[in-house]
């Protein structure tokens, strides 16, 4: 079955100047959150966890990709695999959050008993059953690829390689970060999850625009100089670079001798983000989950250098920046479903600035275009 697009009353135009965005339906009709499961978060490349999350044989981490449940494991022979974190004879879930299994997978159903490498190890009362092999009832494995020093699954196994699609993405993170090779997980190193009643694409809309900076994040604006602020946009990425911050300013103080003394934000399709403030040799990196039409998450690590994080950073993060965004992208949800709003105009000015919406244009035409291309199985 295809599903018809609703239709866009004023177009999303190849140019950002003369571009409307999605129409409100986009955001809060239930079929095309369904289509976009299959057609954008059944086939693209999603975050799991830095690489030095496992350490160790039997280090794991489950995600969860628009209700299907998947994990990451390091093997005994120090391979990281990953599998649909769904156990082969009744469909119970094998693992929870984050941890590590010291011999093998036990389901907490029927003790069925899988190797760290997805094979089935033991499964009890079926020495008999006719036609019965271990080998038949393994693990269903899914593409895994690490990247940046992070781990990437995607449950399409004809996907191409994230390395393939967006090669210059790493490129231009290795050559702005030069201590990203030196970044270990600090002890408290989840960030989130940040519960955010509005969808993810909302959410992403707030994240790869500056346009709201100065008047919805005022100390932002004082840390990160908008004058030179700067936005550019790429194939399935796009990146947004502060490079002349205040030392002294309403959000923290930065010690000109300690830490990046920069800012710098990359969004790689569809819901990943890197994200690098001023004062510390940290990055964070977070993925926008969605969890229903109207809800999502945000959550994901922070790296440092150095043994914990920088806690003016992180708390002026936490307790003001974040609360501030769930605010706005909250309020947008509401709104998106009143009948006095159905498109917005792209507002891009001519020299394509930090505070213009051209890569909220780029996202918006991503979005757009993937859900055109391919047919949503019935």
């Amino acid at each position: 079955m295809i599903v018809e697009l609703p239709p866009l009353p004023h177009p999303l135009t190849d140019a950002p100047e003369t571009s409307f965005t999605l129409s409100s339906s986009y955001y809060t009709d239930p079929g095309l959150f369904e289509l976009e499961k299959e057609k954008i978060f059944y086939r693209s490349w999603q975050y799991v966890a830095p690489c030095q999350s496992f350490a160790v044989p039997g280090d794991y981490v489950v995600v969860d990709i628009c209700s299907q449940s998947v994990f990451v494991i390091l093997g005994d022979d120090l391979e990281l695999r990953a599998f649909y974190n769904v156990c082969r004879h009744r469909a119970h879930e094998l693992l929870q959050g984050q941890g590590n299994v010291a011999s093998a997978i036990v389901c907490p159903y029927h003790a069925w008993t899988y190797k760290k490498d997805g094979a089935l190890r033991h499964a009890r009362n079926t020495a008999d059953l006719a036609g019965f092999r271990l080998e038949d009832y393994g693990l269903k494995s899914i593409q895994l690829e690490e990247f940046v020093g992070c781990v990437f699954v995607n449950l399409d196994p004809k996907a191409e390689r994230l390395a393939d699609t967006v090669a210059d993405l790493e490129t231009d993170i290795r050559s702005r970060v030069p201590f990203l090779d030196d970044l270990r997980v600090p002890m408290a190193n989840t960030f989130g999850p940040t519960e955010i009643e509005a969808g993810w694409k909302v959410v992403v809309d707030n994240y790869v625009e500056c346009y709201h900076c100065e008047p919805a994040h005022p100390d932002f604006a004082s840390l990160i100089c908008m004058d030179d602020y700067q936005m550019e946009t790429f194939g399935l990425w796009s990146r947004q670079t502060g490079p002349q911050i205040r030392h002294k300013n309403s959000a923290y103080d930065v010690n000109p001798d300690q830490g990046y003394q920069g800012a710098l934000f990359w969004y790689l399709w569809p819901n990943t983000t890197f994200n690098i403030l001023p004062g510390a040799d940290e990055m964070n990196v977070s993925a926008v989950r969605p969890r229903s039409l109207t809800r999502s998450s945000f959550e994901g690590h922070t790296l440092s250098v150095g043994n914990k994080q920088n806690t003016a950073r992180s708390t002026y993060t936490a307790e003001v920046l974040v609360l501030e965004d769930v605010y706005l992208c909250e309020s947008v949800q509401r709104g998106l479903k009143s009948h006095g709003y159905d498109q917005g105009r792209i507002v891009a000015d001519k020299r394509l600035s930090g505070i213009s919406e051209h890569a909220l244009h780029h996202f918006h035409r991503l979005v757009y275009q993937t859900l055109q291309t391919t047919s949503h199985p019935s």
